[in-house]
């Protein structure tokens, strides 16, 4: 799983993100929590995380002055900046020190969701896993779970769930799709869920909303977002072009 340490000078708010976001579902584990931005460099460095979620308005170091130190210190991980008062020039300031991406608070469980695939996938592509070798037997209750969740993409369920469901850890899960896959459980979905998408704008005469719906996505906004993410133009522009 991906490391994450979460850093906000309010212990209300840092529980809630640690306890309310799907973490494991998403391939992520918090490994650490800090309310002191000086203690949190020390001890992010220390444990190297592949990502902070830090907010932007804090005592001792600001969120971009805290990115620059941990920088500065030689330890490259990704940063999510939070903030309840972000300007454009806080977001300007924030892309130009190369974070990874903005969320204002309160945060919307769908917009982290959209970070956490996005970020699953360029920490993939950073610390590739070794491919399993194809002489190497896969762990069947593995290839079952894989076909499920390919038959059964448009409910609902989380990696604890299938774990308890294929007799499986979730960490063991998370280590199976990274090696076979390269990917995280929640990207392998919206994988499979775009794909039938597309299949569906192609084939069928449905509303865009019933298409978000066969998905798996009740908020046709967010399915929206999510298309739009991944594959550079909304539903309704591809079927534009497709006409």
């Amino acid at each position: 799983m991906f490391k994450v340490f979460l850093v906000d000078d309010e212990e209300l708010i840092i529980k809630q993100i640690a306890t309310s976001v799907p973490w494991m579902d998403n391939g992520f584990e918090v490994i650490g929590m800090e309310t002191n931005s000086k203690k949190a460099v020390e001890r992010i460095l220390q444990l190297k995380p592949d990502v902070v979620f830090s907010d932007l308005r804090m005592p001792y170091l600001d969120g971009h002055t805290f990115m620059k130190t941990v920088r500065e210190n030689g330890l490259f991980t990704e940063f999510v900046m939070l903030s309840a008062y972000g300007t454009f020039e806080d977001a300007r300031t924030f892309f130009q020190q190369e974070g990874f991406d903005y969320l204002l608070k309160p945060l919307q469980i769908p917009e982290v969701q959209l970070v956490l695939e996005k970020l699953a996938v360029k920490l993939a592509g950073k610390h590739p896993q070794q491919i399993a070798d194809p002489d190497e037997t896969i762990n069947p209750a593995f290839v079952t779970l894989v076909e499920y969740v390919r038959t059964h993409f448009n409910e609902k369920f989380t990696l604890e769930q299938l774990g308890k469901k294929f007799g499986l850890s979730a960490g063991y899960i998370c280590t199976l799709f990274a090696r076979n896959y390269n990917t995280t459980l929640t990207c392998f979905v919206t994988q499979v869920r775009m794909e039938h998408a597309v299949v569906l704008l192609n084939t069928s005469d449905f509303s865009l909303k019933q298409i978000a719906n066969e998905c798996g996505y009740k908020d046709y906004f967010y399915f929206n977002k999510v298309f739009k993410g991944y594959y550079g133009m909304a539903p309704s522009q591809y079927e534009l072009e497709r006409v």
